[in-house]
């Protein structure tokens, strides 16, 4: 017999067991008349092809069974299941009521079969999976395979019930354990919903970079090389974000893709010092446009414009236990002497404003004539990610 649980059981090929009953798909004789059903025997079940459209039909072996459906019908019950005792699968048999009239050991170990005549409807969560239960067993006792989902404490499942057609009318319900594939689901959802926020997040940081490069560019041709070298950063926080499944970022990570990519093949022109430090996912992007913007004013106007000048870069944790603080430094030397801008740009205004906004500490930027340095402090819990610091 072939069952299955994407709209309800396939009718099976005649079958010839030796149990005590056969599910068979094509009634062989054209009428119901006593010769077509099987002559004089009494444990034949007769029913018309046309009276149950779409269910299974069960009829009795005559003289080979030890109970056959006219002699002993919980016999009869019982030997329908016989099939599926070992199917991974839950699966009753229930009257037109819907009391659990036999039940294999995984329907039973599932709490929806115990049998005792018990409601097979009581086995399902209220009030959802019992009115779902509801719904499908009046649809099966108009002849119809239903198919529903529903819990049934903390497992969930896909359940289907079929006519069995008689007399008397039974139905077999069959319920698939989907707890698994439902918790996946949701997760997937999850997932979902967090691409899309991260998405969101990304394209705003990407709409106010490209803002402010064209407002600030002297010319197209440099507005374009600023804004290439700037998506180029971002795409470089987002790798490293890759790597911590987009949930977190290493610090040292991100310092060590900013000089990458304007250490000019020298990585000894940088000391980078500090402990290990994981970010969240909005602080190491923020982060890592601020390397980018002080790499690149490092190259066209500070240590990094000569062949001499290097950048110390540090951070630590500071403070008592739960109220922890980033202190985080850029310091360069070696370079030609420097003196303020004479407008703020994206860079100063990234420094200066953004990463106040988003940690809600304070960051400096100065102009000394050895190089410049900027000084950032900010709430360790708003800038690394859950277990972040070491």
């Amino acid at each position: 017999m072939r069952t299955g649980l994407d709209g309800g059981f396939a009718l099976a090929d005649t079958e010839r067991p030796y149990g005590d009953a056969a599910f068979v798909t094509d009634i062989e004789h054209s009428s119901g008349s006593e010769a077509d059903c099987g002559g004089s025997d009494a444990n034949a079940v007769c029913t018309p092809p046309d009276a149950w459209p779409g269910c299974v039909v069960a009829s009795g072996l005559a003289g080979t069974v030890p109970h056959g459906f006219g002699a002993d019908p919980r016999g009869a019950d019982e030997a329908i299941l016989l099939p599926f005792g070992a199917s991974p699968d839950g699966v009753a048999l229930l009257d037109d009521s819907g009391l659990v009239l036999a039940a294999n050991p995984r329907a039973i170990g599932s709490g929806m079969g115990t049998g005792g005549r018990a409601s097979w409807l009581d086995g399902w969560d209220p009030p959802e999976g019992r009115a779902a239960a509801q719904a499908a067993l009046a649809g099966a006792r108009a002849g119809h395979p239903a198919r529903f989902r529903a819990a049934a404490g903390p497992a969930c499942w896909d359940v289907t019930v079929t006519p069995v057609a008689g007399p008397p009318m039974r139905f077999l319900a069959v319920a698939r354990d989907v707890t698994e594939q439902r918790q996946a689901e949701a997760r997937q959802g999850v997932l979902l919903m967090e691409m899309e926020h991260r998405l969101k997040n990304t394209l705003a940081i990407v709409q106010a970079i490209a803002t402010q490069t064209l407002r600030n560019a002297p010319s197209l041709p440099a507005a374009a090389e600023s804004l290439g070298a700037r998506m180029l950063a971002l795409a470089q926080a987002h790798d490293v974000l890759m790597q911590g499944a987009w949930a977190s970022a290493s610090l040292r990570g991100l310092v060590e893709g900013a000089v990458r990519l304007h250490g000019d093949g020298m990585p000894e022109r940088f000391r980078i010092v500090g402990p290990e430090v994981t970010v969240g996912p909005r602080p190491a992007l923020t982060l890592a446009l601020m390397l980018h913007e002080l790499g690149t004013n490092a190259g066209k106007y500070g240590a990094l414009s000569n062949e001499t000048g290097q950048v110390a870069i540090g951070w630590r944790i500071a403070g008592r236990a739960g109220a922890e603080w980033l202190w985080f430094h850029w310091a360069e030397r070696g370079g030609p002497p420097v003196a303020p801008p004479s407008r703020s740009g994206f860079g100063s205004r990234l420094i200066e404003r953004s990463l106040v906004h988003s940690f809600g500490g304070s960051a400096r930027l100065r102009y000394p004539r050895s190089g410049a340095v900027m000084a950032l402090v900010a709430p360790l819990s708003a800038v690394a990610a859950e277990g972040g610091a070491a």
